[in-house]
């Protein structure tokens, strides 16, 4: 039987865990907000090293919160650590091939342009859209929705697989996607609020600087996080 995903309920869990764990999820924002500062300041994304560095504490820092959350002790055993990184390996794959199609899809549109020079209607509908896609705001703003909807199913639902890989539950792919069926319109719609709106929004408010761009990362990332292991709970709770 599909479960239908109740919005009201998912939020006032999310804010009821908040208000009772307040100071755990304030030492974990401190911890990533301590990181994040570093990376904004010494511009981690032009070190190959430090990008490397970071990536493995944002890795470590959800799979420490995920072990803590389900009470998962200990912690850290080779089998858990292994299995959880492998399927991470999996999602990221089926990400990155996405990503690639995607990018050949445009690559196509363009090559079809000059394919069909011959065929001026079709040529020029083919043209106007890949300018369009590529060159406006609009159009920028129609990928980015593409990808994130796309992201979805290759990235943020496969995410509870690997959730699963370490509170012991099922942690087959199929199942994540079972679980969730007849409410992917409702995710990707709560998933863009998080991962599109909120982030945008909060960088509005904030002037440009390390320390403000580290604050406004933590903050959005626990709410996030919260938001997501309890959209989890929804749909695996026994």
């Amino acid at each position: 039987m599909e479960k239908k995903l109740d919005l009201k309920r998912l939020v006032i869990e999310t804010l009821s865990f908040s208000a009772k764990n307040f100071v755990l999820l304030a030492l974990f924002g401190l911890m990533l907000f301590l990181a994040s500062f570093l990376s904004f300041k010494y511009a981690f994304k032009h070190h190959v090293t430090m990008l490397c560095g970071y990536g493995v504490f944002c890795y470590f820092f959800y799979y420490v919160f995920t072990n803590l959350y389900y009470n998962q002790k200990p912690v850290f055993t080779s089998e858990k650590v292994v299995n959880s990184f492998i399927k991470m390996l999996v999602i990221f794959a089926l990400s990155l091939a996405m990503l690639i199609a995607c990018d050949l899809v445009l690559k196509l549109l363009k090559n079809m342009t000059q394919w069909l020079v011959g065929f001026p209607d079709i040529y020029e509908l083919l043209k106007k859209t890949y300018h369009f896609l590529k060159g406006s705001v609009l159009g920028q703003f129609l990928i980015y929705v593409s990808l994130f909807f796309f992201l979805t199913f290759t990235f943020f639902i496969p995410l509870f697989a690997w959730v699963s890989s370490i509170n012991g539950k099922d942690d087959s792919l199929w199942t994540a996607y079972e679980k969730t069926h007849g409410n992917y319109l409702k995710i990707v719609l709560l998933l863009f609020v998080l991962f599109a709106f909120l982030p945008f929004a909060v960088n509005l408010m904030v002037t440009q600087t390390p320390v403000n761009l580290g604050i406004a990362h933590a903050f959005t990332t626990m709410v996030q996080l919260v938001f997501c292991i309890k959209l989890y709970d929804f749909f695996y709770e026994d």
